[in-house]
C-alpha cells in the first residue's frame, strides 16, 4: 500500500514537471497546454461547488493569465492516477475508469469556486483531464482503448489520457 502511494506521488510530481516544461514552450510546440497563451499552473488547488458538500483539491488547475479582451479565462483541471489496471478487462476495467471520470466531473467540472486566496474567484472549468500512469500498470491497447472510449462516451466532459 505504501509503495502504491509513493508511486502515485512520484507520478504526480513527474506530471507537474511535464506541465511546467510544456508551459515554457511556445504555444504551437506544446503537447498539453497548446490552447493557452500564458498558462498559470497551480498545484493542489481547493475547489468547491454549489450543492456539493466540502472542498476537493484538484491535482493541477491551469488558468489563462492573459485571456482575450472580453472573454473569460480558459481554465482546465488535471487529475493524476497511478492505478495498477494491468490484469483488468471489460467491465472490471471500465468500472474504476468510470468511477474516476465521474468523480473528476463532479468535483472539478462546471462552475467552481477557487478557494486559494491568490486566485479566489468563481470560474467555469472548460476541460477536465484524467491522466493515468501507463507502462506496466495498464493492459494492452486492444483491451484498454475500447474501455477508455466507452467511459469517455458515458462521462461526457472528461478526457481520459494514458501517459
Amino acid at each position: 500500500m505504501r509503495g502504491d502511494f509513493a508511486r502515485g506521488l512520484a507520478f504526480e510530481r513527474l506530471m507537474i514537471s511535464v506541465l511546467r516544461e510544456d508551459a515554457a514552450l511556445p504555444p504551437a510546440q506544446r503537447q498539453w497546454l497548446s490552447a493557452f497563451t500564458l498558462p498559470r499552473i497551480e498545484v493542489h488547488v481547493g475547489l468547491s461547488k454549489p450543492n456539493v458538500p466540502g472542498m476537493r483539491f484538484a491535482d493541477v488547475l491551469v488558468m489563462e493569465q492573459r485571456p482575450p479582451p472580453g472573454q473569460v479565462p480558459l481554465v482546465e483541471t488535471f487529475s493524476f492516477k497511478s492505478r495498477n489496471l494491468q490484469h483488468l478487462a471489460g467491465e472490471a476495467l471500465e468500472a474504476p475508469l468510470r468511477m474516476d471520470a465521474q468523480a473528476a466531473l463532479d468535483y472539478y467540472g462546471g462552475t467552481v469556486d477557487i478557494r486559494r486566496s491568490s486566485l479566489k474567484s468563481s470560474v467555469r472549468v472548460q476541460r477536465i483531464r484524467l491522466v493515468y500512469q501507463g507502462g506496466s500498470l495498464i493492459p494492452e491497447p486492444s483491451v484498454l482503448d475500447p474501455a477508455v472510449l466507452r467511459v469517455q462516451r458515458e462521462v461526457k466532459g472528461v478526457e481520459v489520457v494514458i501517459q
